[in-house]
């Protein structure tokens, strides 16, 4: 179905046949209402261009309609109406691609295959071939997020006032054993406090951490909060601690961390590059943006559902059956934190 979607994004009616009720929602991005229709003796549900989708076919790729998948299918379709598709698009969805395939590939296992085909089944994708369509949506959906919550940043910034946003640096050095350096990595460690002394933390980081990835970027990391964890930000939690107590301009001590999967123990600084909102907001570093939008969508409940409705607005969406629209506007109120 998500070919079907994604080929005729500029006809595109989605119908969802809600199993219990026997009933369906369409959507129609040009004008009137979609009569119901029979081919081959079977009810149709949804007509893109020239082809049909029948209750027997949606039903065999989705055998539970709730609200979550009703939901998704909806911001399926809106999202690819609302955001016209670049070709950085289609290579952040090719690059999000491989790196799912070859974490399946790495695994080796058909188990952690069939978990990603089942996530995928809840989107509203049918298999493990459509992992493509589900990158470039998800992709096209932050693009949407983040127009939206640039144009509304004044009245966003708010929700993350006390979460201690900032910017921060880091610099690796890598020792045999931290607690009995050598003469050669002593050597190293007091080269970098007096080049952050005399110079900068940046020009520090660019000569001596070991951190690569990082250090090519003058030692920047990215954007954290109060809300920033191990697991979300890939950052030890000590130093996750350590970055949200200093000001900014301020670096910390040497603080070892010890690698969870490796075991190997390394010695880290952490230093605050920036901790005003709006120059955080106004930072170019793609890590950055894409942190802090992840921040202010989950200090909001339901801005997502929020952003979504307000994209549908020009989209002149109707439902022909009352059920699914109840449902759907049930999920979406919990979506925001409601009773419903």
């Amino acid at each position: 179905m998500s070919d079907l979607i994604k080929d005729n994004w500029f006809v595109i009616l989605i119908a969802v046949i809600i199993i219990a009720f026997v009933g369906y929602f369409v959507y129609d991005s040009n004008t009137g209402k979609v009569d119901s229709k029979k081919a081959d003796g079977k009810d149709v549900v949804a007509s893109l261009a020239d082809s049909n989708i029948t209750a027997d076919a949606l039903f065999e790729n989705f055998s539970q309609f709730d609200g979550a998948l009703l939901y998704n299918l909806y911001r399926n379709a809106v999202v690819e109406q609302s955001v016209e598709t670049t070709k950085e698009m289609e290579e952040q969805a090719k690059s999000m691609e491989k790196t799912i395939r070859s974490n399946v590939s790495s695994q080796n296992s058909s188990t952690y295959r069939d978990a990603i085909t089942q996530e995928l089944a809840s989107y509203g994708y049918g298999s493990y071939d459509d992992l493509y369509d589900y990158a470039l949506m998800t992709v096209k959906q932050r693009s949407l997020n983040q127009e939206y919550v640039d144009a509304h940043f004044e009245e966003l910034k708010d929700s993350l006032k006390d979460a201690k946003p900032r910017i921060v640096s880091i610099i690796k050095m890598e020792a045999a054993d931290p607690q009995n350096l050598t003469d050669e990595e002593t050597k190293k460690r007091d080269s970098i406090d007096k080049a952050i002394e005399s110079d900068s933390f940046a020009q520090a980081a660019t000569a001596f951490s070991d951190d690569a990835a990082t250090a090519a970027k003058d030692g920047l990391f990215g954007y954290i909060d109060s809300s920033s964890s191990a697991s979300s930000t890939g950052l030890d939690q000590n130093l996750l601690a350590k970055g949200l107590e200093l000001n900014k301009g301020e670096t910390s001590d040497w603080i070892e961390v010890k690698n969870s999967q490796t075991g190997v123990i390394s010695l880290y600084k952490i230093h605050v590059d920036e901790t005003d909102l709006e120059k955080i907001h106004q930072n170019k570093d793609e890590d950055v943006k894409k942190s802090l939008l992840f921040s202010i969508l989950n200090a909001k409940a339901g801005l997502e559902a929020d952003i979504l409705e307000n994209a549908a607005k020009d989209l002149k969406i109707e439902f022909e059956d009352q059920d699914a629209k109840e449902k759907l506007d049930r999920y979406i109120e919990q979506l925001k934190g409601g009773n419903a």
